[in-house]
């Protein structure tokens, strides 16, 4: 055991030597009871029960006290202290003096006693300094208490004795620099600290020997005091304000909280900019604190605003990278809250101030004033947010801003505020309007590309042929690229025959045309042969079927005019037979034979040989004419005789438009059309 009390003793010798340079750790601890309960913590490992300090005045009055060990002793039990031996000392005015003593149940006491004289002027714990400036009396006295046993090893009783002298001279110098009024514990006041829903804290002031206020020492915080680093309010309380916030004193904070002390008047300040040093780094806070005399201390809270500032910040971020703005109108008081957003956007000068929301149309293009009449009835109408968009040109130029207002109402449903935000969005609009622009001039393009592609496909012919005159229209369907698969040829060949051909390539744009181009290529090839049409059809429905395309169809009318006989041999693969319009009636000619190109290989396609006479006028079409989803296919058909019959009295090319006037052809698909005059 005595070892391990030696050990203990090396231990403390070990700590201490650490704590020198701060003049011991009692030192930094700013009331009797944390000081008590320091000791205790040193001297308990050595087998102490109790830890006594006191200050004693030259009448036996208790100025300050602090207890710490074994929990039956109460505070007010001073009966381990033999005061009766030391009051003479307040006489005497020791220095510094250490006692070993024992009481009647053979308990040890170790006693540190000093006596000093006040200084003129003084306030000592609470009390009005003596008439005339007279030097009082002061006892303060530091005791620990072992149980009876055996002696403590010399080690351990020098370790003891130091231990109580740095504990005496720290309480010393608390009660030299003055101690709180007996108001300043008062539990009204205390009560009033803890209903404080923010950091506060109970400061008194520390004087140096010339009464100058040096430093405040925290006496009490509330449970909600904390630091820059987070710290709780346990490790604040007791402590030095310079300590615990050594950033006040550049800040200016400090001085301000000596002139509320001086001068009585109430501070509120900030929030300002804050930053705490701690190990040669400089921690940067937002804060705001108020100050109020109290008890000949002070009251006061503080406030950082670190998580609002950021937010804020990030607010003003976000409005910035998004040219956004909030705002809000109060309709019953009239006031008006703008971000610093909504200045920006609308062009108005800040230094002004938010305006009224009847101010708010100088800023609108005369042109949209309508625009915003309109959302604020549907606003007041509808009860929920409206979004509209405006121009304004308060800066000389002229911006597009998108507004979404909302109309706030209380439960009477009475009107109380509006709320808003603005966003800028002409850079959006420039980009919409160049993206428009490009679009059109690539589609220009475009179409441009699909007309030369769709002439180099088809061919030119001329408005007159071996005994006839011609008249031919084509139209691609809107939603291509301008080209189709709907093909004609209209062209002489050697044997003096005038070839015709119509025909349909199922699908619209490129892939549609490519097998166009193939047909007819294939159809002229075949045609120079000397083949009759039911031939050419036959090489074409091979050549479909074979294609390289997945599920490629087509139609076709294939036919031979002879100019000197004026007969037309035709043949039908699927495609919409020809109509003859003779004498002011119109008809369709007769071919059931034949089916679609590119279906079955042996489809066994009919000639049909047609007598022609002068003025007859014969029509080649493809379904782009007559089909229409919206409408019956008797009826278009009816249509087509019609107009073919009423549009025979001009010439082959008013003929062409008759029939697609009156047929208004299907802008989903391709359109070709085919008018022959038969010359006398």
């Amino acid at each position: 055991m005595e070892r391990d009390k030696a050990a203990a003793a090396e231990d403390w010798d070990e700590l201490r030597a650490e704590d020198r340079d701060a003049d011991c750790a009692a030192h930094t601890v700013r009331n009797p009871v944390g000081l008590a309960q320091l000791l205790y913590d040193r001297v308990g490992p050595w087998g102490a029960t109790t830890v006594l300090l006191a200050v004693i005045d030259g009448e036996g009055g208790l100025r300050m006290s602090g207890v710490a060990g074994a929990a039956t002793r109460a505070v007010s039990d001073w009966s381990r202290i033999p005061l009766s031996c030391l009051f003479p000392l307040v006489r005497l005015a020791p220095k510094e003096q250490v006692l070993w003593q024992s009481d009647e149940s053979g308990e040890r006491v170790l006693t540190w006693v000093t006596a000093w004289n006040g200084p003129a002027g003084a306030r000592i714990a609470g009390r009005t300094p003596a008439a005339g400036g007279a030097d009082e009396r002061f006892l303060c006295v530091v005791s620990v208490t072992w149980p009876k046993g055996e002696p403590l090893e010399p080690s351990v009783a020098d370790s003891a004795r130091l231990l109580v002298g740095d504990v005496g001279r720290a309480l010393r110098e608390l009660a030299v620099v003055a101690l709180p009024d007996e108001e300043f514990a008062a539990p009204w006041l205390v009560a009033v600290l803890d209903a404080i829903p923010i950091p506060a804290a109970l400061l008194f002031p520390v004087r140096d020997e010339r009464q100058r206020v040096v430093e405040f020492r925290i006496e009490r915080c509330n449970g909600r005091a904390t630091d820059v680093l987070g710290r709780p309010s346990d490790r604040i309380a007791g402590g030095g304000l310079l300590t615990v916030f050594p950033g006040l004193a550049p800040a200016g904070v400090f001085d301000a909280y000596v002139k509320v002390l001086e001068s009585g008047v109430p501070l509120e300040q900030g929030p300002f900019f804050y930053e705490e040093p701690l190990r040669g780094v400089r921690f940067p806070a937002v804060m705001s604190v108020r100050a109020q005399r109290v008890a000949g201390g002070l009251l006061v809270s503080w406030q950082f605003h670190d998580e609002q500032a950021r937010m804020a910040a990030r607010i003003d971020d976000a409005e910035r990278l998004v040219n956004l703005g909030w705002a809000e109108w109060n309709l019953v008081t009239g006031d008006a809250t703008w971000s610093r957003g909504v200045y920006e956007v609308i062009g108005a000068d800040p230094v002004s101030g938010p305006l009224p929301l009847d101010a708010l149309s100088r800023f609108v293009h005369k042109d949209d004033l309508s625009t915003v009449t309109a959302a604020m009835e549907t606003l007041r109408a509808r009860d929920e947010p409206a979004t509209f968009e405006v121009r304004t040109g308060n800066t000389g130029e002229t911006r597009h801003v998108s507004v979404t207002a909302e109309l706030v109402r209380d439960s009477l449903g009475n009107m109380i505020a509006v709320h808003g935000v603005v966003q800028d969005v002409t850079a959006t609009r420039r980009i919409e309007a160049a993206l428009e622009a490009s679009r059109r001039e690539a589609e220009r393009h475009r179409m441009r590309m699909a007309e030369d592609l769709q002439l180099a496909l088809l061919p030119r012919p001329s408005a007159r042929l071996p005994g006839l005159r011609i008249a031919l229209r084509y139209r691609p369907a809107e939603d291509s690229a301008r080209v189709g698969g709907d093909w004609f040829e209209a062209a002489p060949i050697p044997d003096g025959r005038v070839l015709i051909a119509i025909g349909d390539v199922s699908g619209h744009g490129l892939r549609a045309a490519a097998s166009m181009a193939r047909l007819r290529n294939a159809l002229l090839g075949i045609a120079h042969t000397g083949a009759d049409a039911a031939k050419i059809l036959h090489c074409l429905n091979l050549v479909t079927l074979h294609s390289e395309e997945e599920s490629v169809m087509a139609t076709a009318v294939v036919g031979h005019f002879c100019p000197g006989e004026r007969t037309l041999v035709w043949a039908r693969g699927g495609h919409p037979p020809p109509v003859l319009v003779r004498d002011g009636r119109a008809r369709e000619l007769d071919n059931d034979g034949g089916a679609s190109l590119g279906v079955v290989p042996d489809p066994g396609y009919r000639l049909v040989t047609t007598r022609l006479r002068p003025g007859d006028r014969v029509i080649l079409y493809t379904d782009g004419l007559v089909e229409r989803r919206d409408d019956h296919h008797d009826r278009r058909h009816a249509l087509l005789l019609d107009a073919a019959r009423r549009g025979a009295r001009g010439d082959p090319g008013h003929h062409l438009g008759t029939l697609l006037s009156t047929l208004d052809t299907n802008s989903e698909d391709d359109t070709c059309v085919i008018v022959l005059h038969v010359e006398g």
